[in-house]
């Protein structure tokens, strides 16, 4: 069987792998995130176009972040679409995905949102996207899963070996969001409760960079974590090829998985697509030398800084290959790979989707495009 794993090139910023192989001589099709915008959403079209893909198997979205999910959602509003108008769409058999809020934070409306702290305003818009997300699957009549430790959804196929290893449970969106706003800070006289404009102004107010960047933590340390092995082959062999996808998943869940008996032996991964686009607030030591990746992945765009220097090393370290989609040599906040010259950096000025081949019966792989490993030395 030929498996044909793709990081997709997202164009702007953002994760997109696709994972597609043959059962019963039908085309099958795995999507774990979509990127952030329309642009990666035309390019996961693009890509499942060149590939022959009429039905997505599986859709993932592994956690409410825009930069993951709203690309997804993009995508599924395009497929709507199509099929309103009668013209040839994909269609999705299944998705899994985190929690919906209950309330949908539309109803604090607009202005309240703008008035936010810029880092709870990407926290509070991640949930507001997600919500939306899972409108557009319902219309679409798509069946959603929540996976995690405590609830595993059956494997939809039989050719590959598909684990959830984290997070240990789903929690709802609405504690992210509650965390976003300050909503669940406990003070002298209990929790603070939300009754009038005037509350909600001051909880807003209050502590708001620290309560957004927790709520951002919640979110990646509840990211599903996925492992990929061919179903014929021992998962765990130094032989196999295995494929990690850990979305933006933080030094907190790297602690619980590698803690976890059951877990831990799991995590062994050929290759591993870098938590939180190489940020250092993604895979720490403890995960690097339980997953010893033989190729580490980063899908980054031209924002935020990424891939951080140290990350880099921690992987280079571990005699990790390391594969860009891009070089990230945005301005505002200047990435490790900036000043990196061209020599050494195959990705520079050349965004490509990286894709392994895998012959699972023979177990040889092929990589392209060739020569896309880094060459500097961190």
């Amino acid at each position: 069987m030929e498996l044909k794993v793709s990081f997709l090139n997202c164009i702007s910023h953002g994760d997109c792998a696709v994972i597609t192989f043959k059962e019963d001589d039908d085309l099958r099709c795995i999507v774990i995130d979509g990127g952030e915008n329309d642009d990666s959403a035309q390019a996961l079209r693009e890509y499942l176009e060149q590939e022959g893909v009429e039905k997505i198997d599986l859709m993932v979205g592994t956690h409410i972040d825009s930069d993951h999910i709203e690309g997804l959602s993009q995508f599924v509003k395009q497929e709507l679409k199509q099929q309103d108008k009668g013209e040839p769409c994909i269609s999705i058999t299944q998705f899994w995905g985190p929690k919906p809020s209950q309330d949908h934070m539309s109803t604090y409306g607009p202005s309240a949102v703008e008035e936010m702290h810029a880092s709870q305003r990407f926290v509070i818009e991640g949930v507001v996207q997600n919500d939306r997300l899972y409108d557009r699957l319902q219309k679409a009549q798509v069946p959603v899963h929540h996976p995690a430790l405590d609830d595993q959804p059956k494997n939809p196929f039989r050719s590959v070996r598909l684990e959830v290893l984290g997070p240990d449970t789903q929690i709802s969106a609405d504690e992210i969001k509650s965390t976003a706003l300050g909503l669940t800070t406990r003070e002298s006289e209990g929790t603070v409760e939300i009754t009038s404009l005037n509350d909600l102004e001051a909880a807003i107010t209050r502590n708001a960079e620290a309560m957004a960047l927790q709520a951002d933590r919640n979110a990646n340390n509840q990211s599903i974590v996925l492992r990929l092995t061919p179903a014929d082959a021992d998962p765990d062999s130094e032989d196999t090829w295995q494929f990690l996808f850990p979305g933006d998943a933080g030094p907190a869940a790297w602690d619980s998985m590698v803690g976890n008996k059951k877990v831990k032996p799991r995590l062994s991964a050929k290759v591993l697509k870098l938590p939180h686009h190489g940020s250092r607030n993604g895979l720490d030591d403890a995960g690097a030398d339980q997953v010893k990746p033989t190729y580490s992945i980063v899908s980054v765009g031209q924002k935020h800084g990424i891939p951080d220097e140290d990350v880099l090393k921690m992987v280079q370290s571990r005699n990790s290959e390391i594969l860009c989609t891009q070089r990230n040599c945005g301005t505002k906040k200047k990435s490790a790979c900036y000043s990196v010259c061209g020599a050494k950096c195959p990705a520079k000025d050349d965004p490509k989707t990286i894709t392994f081949t895998l012959n699972t019966d023979t177990g040889r792989c092929t990589i392209t495009p060739a020569g896309r490993a880094c060459q500097h030395s961190w």
